[in-house]
Formats: structure tokens, C-alpha cells, sequence
């Protein structure tokens, strides 16, 4: 079985996505658990303060007007709200907020309150760019209401400014900063999730390769094994009334096949299993086994010629190809040609290359050709593809049918 491991300090979730990581402290994990209680807490911080002002100048002496009490009284309703959904809508909510700095004669230093959490949660649910563009409307904006505002018997409205700025300042500092940590962790966890899709479909990909693979290996042995037996099992039928001795002969070649066969997908499907012991493992066939390849066709009544020449490649791979190569196209004269005189097997080898051509003089049906070539030959081109080589599959120059094979490699020394 498969396991899924995760990064430190992170945890997948039963699909394999990646969750958040957990923030440390029981404060900031109540927070993060409960982010609208969070955002209640944010507009009370503006609210409570505004209300108490709100109170506190209607029970002033001098009261100011009913209906300025009034607007201030909305604003104050209007800007609560913004502020709660200042996550999902931080620009708006600046611009609003600057409605309250332009109030700045009675209620101004409230609404500055709503002003630094509107330009802190710019800068840290959008971007760098609209903080600092924010801040710098903020400023001016501020700067504009002190002006307008200005009492010659209080303070100047420069120094009031200043101290306006510098609080927008921090506030922007403060929140590009966290914006930024944020951020970043989001563009980590993003390539992580990534990563992780990217490694499940590298795996999957990997899965149906290798089953690819097995079925191409497995029609390799089932096509090879299946006609040698039945051509066997007929010759047997054929001359068990003339000889019996060499009728029994054949079939015990029959059985022989069959318990090779009934090994190498033995072989072959203990590769898929998972809960069980994996089953026992053999060298794949290589060149060494092509004697006895060609000699389990002539057992059938194949006249197979083997010619070998030059330095024979030592790359197990390799091997591999070429004798699944030989035993594919054997399978196809065996099944397909009709009588045969002559099938000849020349490979020839020489350092990082190798050809292989398998040729016979017998008659082909084209139908059966294409219907019965279909797989095989498919599985051959792929087989030589992997190697950089060439694979020609068509009729010989005067009858029968010839495979030419050639492989590019880098031989073992």
C-alpha cells in the first residue's frame, strides 16, 4: 500500500490536498477558527468609540446640530458594515472610509479610527500597490480635512496632519508587512498543492506505464506460448495414427510450453499485487534464450534459421528487445504464413547498435495480416522507439513477409 506523507508542519487531507497550517497560540487559532467574529470585534473597535462620542455631544451643553448629529449618526451605520466585510472588498471600504475623514470638525478623530483598519486591511487582503495608493489618497485627503477644519484657537492644522500621516503610515507599514507574510505562506502552500498534484499524476502516470508495459509483455508471451501449443497440439493429432512415439513427444512439448508460459505470467502478474507476497523473480529473457526460442518453433515444424554476428550488445534491456522482437515475428510466421520453406533470423550487433531482421518465403493473407498484426506490431515500434531505432513491417521483395528492426544504445562495457 501506497502512503502519503506531507511537508513539516502541514497535514493532507483525506483527498491529498494540503490544509493550512495550524497557527500557533489558542488566541490566534480561536481567530482563525472564527474569522466573522473577528471581523464583529473590527467594527465594534469603531463602533463603541463613535457611539460613546455620538452620546457624549448630545449631552453636551452646547450640543451640535440635530441633523449633523444625524449624518454622523449614518455615516457612523455605513462604515460599521463596510468595515465588517472589509476582507472581501478592501478598496471599497477605504473609499468610504475617506467620507469619514472629510467629517473631520466634530467626529473626525473616530472616523480616523475606521480609516487606519480600512488601510490595514488593504494592505493586507489585496496588494503592496493599492496600500501604498491608498495611503497616499489617505494623506492628502487628511491633510485637506485639517485645512478645512482649522480653528486659529486650537492646534495648527499642519502639526495635526503630520500626526494624521504618521498614524496612516504605521497602519500601512503594519499591514503591507503581515499582507506580505500572508502572502508568501499562500504562495508556499500554493506550490505545495502543486508539488503534491504534480507527484500524484507523475505517480498515476507511472502506474499505467508500467501496466502498459506488463500487457504488452504479457500478449508477448500469451501469442508466442498459444500458437506454438496449438501448432504442437495439431501436428500431434496429425500423426498420432502413423506414430504415436513422436505424437506423445509433441505434446509433452505442449505441456512443457504451457508450464514456461503459466511461470512467466506468474511471473508477470505478481508484479500487480500489492497485499500478497510479491511472486519469485527471474532473469527476463535476453539473447542467451534465443536458441532455445528458435529451437521451440522448429519443434512445431517451422524451419527457423538462426545467423548471429558481431559483438552481441550486453545491455539487459536491450536483450530484452531484441528477443521479444524475434519471438513477436516468429508468432506472426507461425500463425500467418502459409507453409513456409524458409524463415531466416539474422541479427547483427556491433558497439551501441544492432539490427534485426526477420524474413520468411511463405504466403501472408493480407486480412489476417492487419487483424492479427495489429497489437504485436504496435507493441514492436514501441518497443524500438525507446531506443531511437527504426522498425519496417511489410511484405518481402518476393514473397512472405519481413520485419527490420535496427536499435541506437549505449552498451554496458
Amino acid at each position: 500500500m501506497s502512503t502519503t506523507t506531507s511537508p513539516p508542519g502541514r497535514t493532507l487531507a483525506p483527498g491529498g490536498d494540503l490544509r493550512l497550517p495550524t497557527p500557533p497560540g489558542i488566541v490566534r487559532r480561536f481567530w482563525t477558527r472564527h474569522p466573522h467574529l473577528a471581523d464583529g470585534l473590527v467594527a465594534a473597535i469603531y463602533v463603541v468609540p463613535m457611539v460613546l462620542t455620538l452620546v457624549l455631544n448630545l449631552l453636551d451643553d452646547d450640543p451640535a446640530p440635530l441633523p449633523d448629529a444625524l449624518l454622523n449618526a449614518g455615516l457612523m451605520l455605513l462604515l460599521a458594515v463596510a468595515l465588517f466585510f472589509r476582507r472581501r472588498m478592501p478598496r471599497l471600504v477605504l473609499a468610504l472610509t475617506w467620507i469619514g475623514l472629510l467629517t473631520f470638525a466634530d467626529y473626525g478623530e473616530v472616523h480616523l479610527i475606521a480609516q487606519l483598519l480600512a488601510l490595514y486591511a488593504v494592505a493586507v487582503y489585496s496588494d503592496v500597490r493599492s496600500a501604498w495608493t491608498g495611503f497616499s489618497a489617505s494623506v492628502l485627503l487628511a491633510g485637506l480635512a485639517a485645512w478645512l477644519t482649522d480653528n486659529p484657537d486650537e492646534v495648527p492644522w499642519i502639526p495635526v496632519a503630520v500626526q494624521v500621516a504618521i498614524m496612516l503610515l504605521a497602519a500601512t507599514l503594519v499591514g503591507v508587512n503581515m499582507g506580505n507574510s500572508k502572502r508568501y505562506v499562500s504562495s508556499l502552500l500554493d506550490l505545495a498543492a502543486q508539488l503534491t498534484r504534480e507527484r500524484d499524476q507523475q505517480a498515476q502516470l507511472s502506474r499505467i506505464s508500467e501496466r502498459a508495459r506488463i500487457a504488452g509483455e504479457m500478449h508477448d508471451v500469451v501469442a508466442h506460448s498459444l500458437s506454438v501449443m496449438v501448432a504442437l497440439a495439431d501436428g500431434a493429432h496429425a500423426i498420432a495414427p502413423k506414430d504415436v512415439e513422436r505424437s506423445r513427444a509433441a505434446m509433452l512439448d505442449v505441456a512443457a510450453t504451457g508450464r514456461r508460459s503459466m511461470s512467466e505470467m506468474r511471473r508477470l502478474l505478481g508484479v500487480l499485487e500489492v497485499d500478497t507476497d510479491p511472486a519469485p523473480r527471474a532473469p527476463q529473457p535476453g539473447i542467451d534464450e534465443l536458441a532455445d526460442l528458435v529451437e521451440s518453433f522448429r519443434s512445431t515444424g517451422l524451419p527457423v534459421v538462426l545467423e548471429r554476428s558481431g559483438r552481441e550488445p550486453s545491455n539487459v534491456s536491450v536483450q530484452l528487445t531484441i528477443f521479444r522482437l524475434i519471438q513477436e515475428s516468429l508468432t506472426n510466421v507461425l500463425r500467418y504464413a502459409n507453409t513456409p520453406t524458409r524463415v531466416v533470423v539474422r541479427l547483427q550487433s556491433s558497439p551501441g547498435a544492432a539490427q534485426v531482421t526477420i524474413s520468411d518465403n511463405g504466403r501472408h493473407a493480407a486480412v489476417a495480416s492487419v487483424r492479427g498484426f495489429g497489437r504485436g506490431l504496435i507493441g514492436m515500434q514501441e518497443r524500438v522507439a525507446i531506443y531511437g531505432g527504426t522498425f519496417e513491417a511489410a511484405p518481402g521483395l518476393r514473397d512472405g513477409w519481413r520485419v527490420h528492426a535496427t536499435l541506437n544504445f549505449e552498451d554496458e562495457q
